[in-house]
């Protein structure tokens, strides 16, 4: 492969098979030959080295909305797709300040660290009752039967989701996960717009309600939150909701996945975490290293930028792959090696300056809880050799589609 045809456009995508299973054969050589990579095919820069890309997703002069962003460019595309950008109503997720940090501030005051501690021990009843329905199976599939209900379940109880909508919920997740496709089909567009308007309707809805009468819910905590004599609009409760549900089920979902997959393939690993079960916490920062549930973010240069030593045009897209982050050998020794122990655990997971991500502490508590329980309960785990392992085909997630293990 020359310089002529180095890796670029849809093959730095999920939905190129190259990609999607061995992601590190294209992204070692940019970071090596093209550091700071233009792709002209999807109209982006593609940084790949950690210290750029930490600069990326922490610079406050570049924006996450898609609004702001050119007619027809990258990030526009990625996130608003087709649609009208009269109809798009950013969350969080995509909010500049000061919309974003006035919302952020309000939300941090209902869901936080303490708030997630509160409802640890809730969390780990909710695992044990799911390994409970696992009981006397030589097998399973531990995304689709475990790693997928779990987060489900916990943050639809924190938002007081009743529990015969959950289903639904799950569907309505699954079909939001396509606002990052810039590639999705007509079929994904018209249901992921039909999940936006069901879940907006639903918490409005839920929102108004407790406005009139609060329970102990995330939502009533949303709806009380104040700051400066502010409080949360319903509509931007609603979104929060929303964006709380699909990121933070997604997400852990896959984070889970990603972690167990490292761990059966590094049998020594393994080992040492059943060993000593303090080191689950260490083992899921690894992970976030190594193997990050989520593959890039983006932004948009609202002004004329440098990005490591390309000059960036205003209105420009800057797509900040976090799997390059993590595997950079400047920023870690020896970057391909999973190593529970690993003192330089530092990574870009969780993204950076004002849109880290709100639900890194559930993610982390429920991650954690998870694979302690997972080990405990079934000391002999092991990848089931009748199945092969795959990845979702979904851009900007990066995780396993299916994950089938046996118990002895």
């Amino acid at each position: 492969m020359s310089q002529q045809d180095l890796p670029t456009g849809r093959q730095l995508t999920a939905l190129d098979p190259v990609f999607r299973e061995r992601p590190h054969a294209y992204l070692d050589r940019l970071r090596a030959e093209d550091p700071v990579h233009r792709d002209s095919e999807l109209g982006r820069l593609f940084p790949t080295g950690f210290e750029t890309v930490k600069a990326v997703v922490s610079d406050r002069s570049l924006s996450a909305d898609p609004r702001k962003a050119p007619p027809g460019s990258y990030h526009r595309r990625s996130v608003i797709g087709d649609a009208p950008i009269e109809s798009f109503e950013p969350s969080l997720l995509h909010l500049d300040d000061p919309d974003h940090k006035r919302i952020r501030a309000l939300v941090s005051k209902a869901f936080n660290q303490r708030s997630v501690d509160a409802f640890r021990a809730r969390i780990g009843a909710i695992a044990e009752a799911l390994l409970d329905g696992l009981a006397g199976r030589d097998g399973f599939n531990l995304i689709a039967d475990f790693a997928a209900s779990l987060p489900m379940i916990v943050i639809a109880e924190m938002l007081g989701v009743d529990a015969g909508d959950r289903a639904q919920f799950k569907r309505w997740s699954e079909a939001r996960t396509q606002i990052f496709n810039a590639a999705r089909t007509p079929q994904q567009t018209r249901d992921l717009l039909e999940a936006k308007d069901a879940l907006n309707a639903y918490f409005t809805r839920t929102a108004e309600a407790r406005r009139h009468r609060r329970g102990t819910d995330l939502v009533s905590a949303l709806v009380s939150a104040e700051e400066a004599g502010d409080q949360l609009t319903t509509r931007e409760i609603a979104s929060t909701c929303g964006l709380l549900l699909v990121a933070g089920n997604v997400t852990t979902t896959d984070l889970i996945g990603n972690a167990m997959v490292a761990l059966f393939r590094h049998p020594e690993q393994l080992a040492k975490v059943r060993a000593n079960p303090d080191l689950v916490p260490r083992a899921i920062e690894e992970t976030l290293r190594y193997d990050p549930p989520v593959a890039q973010t983006s932004r948009v240069a609202l002004a004329p930028a440098v990005i490591g030593k390309l000059r960036v045009q205003a209105g420009e897209t800057i797509t900040a792959p976090l799997l390059a982050a993590g595997r950079d050998p400047a920023r870690h020794a020896e970057p391909h090696r999973f190593d529970v122990e690993r003192s330089d655990t530092g990574h870009l997971a969780f993204g950076g300056g004002a849109h880290f991500c709100v639900g890194a502490p559930l993610a982390r508590a429920e991650a954690q809880i998870a694979i302690s329980l997972l080990l405990e309960r079934f000391p002999l785990l092991r990848l089931d050799p009748r199945h092969s392992l795959q990845r979702k085909d979904v851009p900007v997630f990066n995780a396993w589609s299916a994950l089938w293990v046996r118990v002895a």
